[in-house]
């Protein structure tokens, strides 16, 4: 198993070569970029607002995928469940859910709309879509073919653009917590490796050879979105196995107290990685013969530059994984900025003038595509759901409190499962009318990994999102208990919140999550330049433990 502290001079001693990445892909000048930079906030900015226009969704092919995912492009950087955008796009998820396997089959994009619908109700809310979900994952791996890839289903052939999504919600299923089978996983694995051309990349419907190691000619449609896809599902799959850590060995976290790795999920990932069926050592090699592949500029054909630019802004993040080498102004992304830049259209849309025409993505698709590569989606997403966890407050007695409303009042008996029940409450668009005192002051999460992974995710869409303001006291305050370095930058965005208790609240559980007791002079009254003080000094400390985490606008 590659940890960070190993895998740059394992991936050297097994690959022979330097890492080029794919930046040869775009030509820009020498400005380099990060998500949080003014410019790149005004690009994302002026592209949310063009999807949350009527025009935005007017001409797509598949308007329905296509409402999820500029809602998924969306919530990614607000974090709005209320948003209109968010509610149709949630709609639209749960009526792919319900309907019949039968129906599923007969759209033509149909594995790319319930990989999409997966990822937004994953990210909108896990718990509460959880029946959904796990609706669109059995009809989504029903279509497996026998070779292991995916494809249309009035075909058979291997499909690479359809396979790398199903991976990438795999990926997404089994980081939530929901359960994919591990054969799933080999199976799409080994159809990736048996398809990879001679020459290192991919084409758009694989030719397994008979073997792992044995290359014949693909088909004459190789180019760089696909054998980004390709490469970068192994990458993803690696992480899955266990070969390569996403930052709970990082040495810089030895010196804080709770300990980042839990015992029981460190033993299942011991079991993936035995389960895989392939080597760490295979997957870095078909990555090592895909690199000078994409090094080669005639490779790229300028076709859908948009779906382009998320393909490889996924495969260079979880190449970040594997490597060990995490640069946090990568020229692939520079040069990317650079040509978002130049073709960002006045309403703020991208893919409306275009030279190229139909062989870019209609405006609404283009510009979600533009703003999950601007964010680093994949980046945040890797750093959000694999980062290890603390032991904070386990120690405490499990049972707590079971609360229910009564006469707009939280009542309840010492139980466990309270966290949830009160969760519940809070979600409620009538939270603020709880009577605050009534709420147990020794309310803890769960110690199960997995419920108190879920609370904790719930807790942190309330304390960004919650209209109400007793809603974000309570969930600040919990979060604040928990321990977990992963709630940090919900508890830096907290430090703003126009509730002052919230922002002290915030504050100590900063102070208690860091072992910093004394903060950085935060006073229980803060000015607005007291607070934006407190949230980059917090923000330093945060990045010094984990440097590759992306702080967008909203975390600002």
């Amino acid at each position: 198993m590659l940890s960070k502290r190993t895998s740059r001079s394992k991936w050297l001693s097994l690959a022979g070569f330097v890492v080029f990445g794919a930046s040869v892909l775009w030509c820009g000048d020498a400005q380099a970029y990060k998500p949080t930079d003014p410019e790149v906030q005004r690009m994302i900015n002026a592209g949310l607002r063009f999807l949350k226009t009527a025009d935005a969704n007017k001409g797509n092919r598949n308007p329905e995928g296509s409402l999820m995912l500029m809602a998924y492009a969306t919530f990614k950087v607000e974090h709005d469940a209320s948003d209109p955008l968010i509610v149709s796009g949630v709609e639209q998820a749960q009526k792919f859910a319900k309907m019949s396997l039968k129906g599923i089959r007969e759209r033509t994009y149909a594995n790319y709309e319930m990989a999409v619908a997966i990822l937004l109700l994953a990210e909108v809310d896990p718990a509460k879509y959880a029946s959904e979900i796990n609706q669109l994952r059995d009809m989504l791996l029903s279509g497996q073919r026998g070779h292991g890839g995916f494809s249309y289903y009035s075909g058979q052939v291997g499909d690479t653009s359809q396979t790398q999504y199903v991976m990438l919600a795999m990926w997404t299923l089994q980081k939530y917590g929901f359960e994919v089978p591990m054969q799933v996983n080999k199976n799409l694995v080994q159809w990736l490796l048996l398809t990879q051309d001679p020459s290192g990349g991919w084409g758009y419907n694989g030719r397994p050879s008979n073997r792992i190691g044995v290359y014949i000619p693909q088909d004459k449609d190789m180019n760089p979105s696909l054998s980004m896809g390709a490469g970068g599902s192994l990458l993803m799959a690696g992480e899955l196995f266990g070969f390569w850590s996403t930052g709970s060995e990082d040495p810089r976290l030895a010196g804080l107290p709770p300990a980042f790795r839990n015992a029981k999920q460190e033993e299942e990932r011991r079991r993936r990685a035995q389960l895989a069926g392939v080597k760490p050592e295979v997957l870095l090699t078909a990555i090592k013969r895909l690199e000078p592949w994409l090094k080669n500029p005639t490779r790229d054909n300028h076709y859908r530059d948009y779906y382009k630019m998320y393909t490889q802004e996924r495969y260079e993040s979880f190449l970040e994984v594997a490597v060990g080498n995490s640069d946090p102004e990568p020229k692939w992304y520079n040069d990317g900025v650079n040509l978002l830049r130049s073709k960002q259209s006045p309403n703020g849309a991208w893919g409306i003038v275009d030279a190229r025409g139909s062989n870019n993505d209609e405006p609404g698709v283009a510009t979600a595509f533009g703003i999950l590569f601007l964010i680093r989606s994949t980046k945040k997403a890797i750093g959000s759901l694999s980062q290890g966890t603390t032991r904070g407050g386990y120690g405490l007695p499990k049972d707590t409190t079971q609360v229910r409303m009564e006469g707009g009042q939280v009542k309840g008996t010492p139980v466990a499962g309270a966290v949830d029940g009160l969760l519940g409450l809070l979600e409620d668009d009538s939270a603020s009318e709880l009577d605050g005192q009534s709420i147990p002051d020794d309310l803890k999460l769960a110690t199960d990994p997995e419920e108190r992974r879920k609370q904790i995710d719930r807790l942190v869409r309330l304390v960004r999102g919650s209209q109400s303001w007793q809603a974000r006291r309570v969930a600040a305050r919990l979060l604040g208990q928990s321990g977990e370095l992963r709630v940090v930058p919900a508890l830096i965005y907290a430090l703003s919140d126009p509730d002052v208790p919230v922002k002290r609240f915030a504050r100590d559980g900063l102070r208690f999550v860091s072992r910093r007791f004394d903060g950085w002079g935060m006073p229980d009254q803060p000015t607005e330049q007291e607070v934006k003080e407190a949230q980059q000094a917090w923000r330093d400390w945060y990045l010094s433990l984990d440097p590759g985490y992306v702080f967008l606008g909203e975390e600002s």
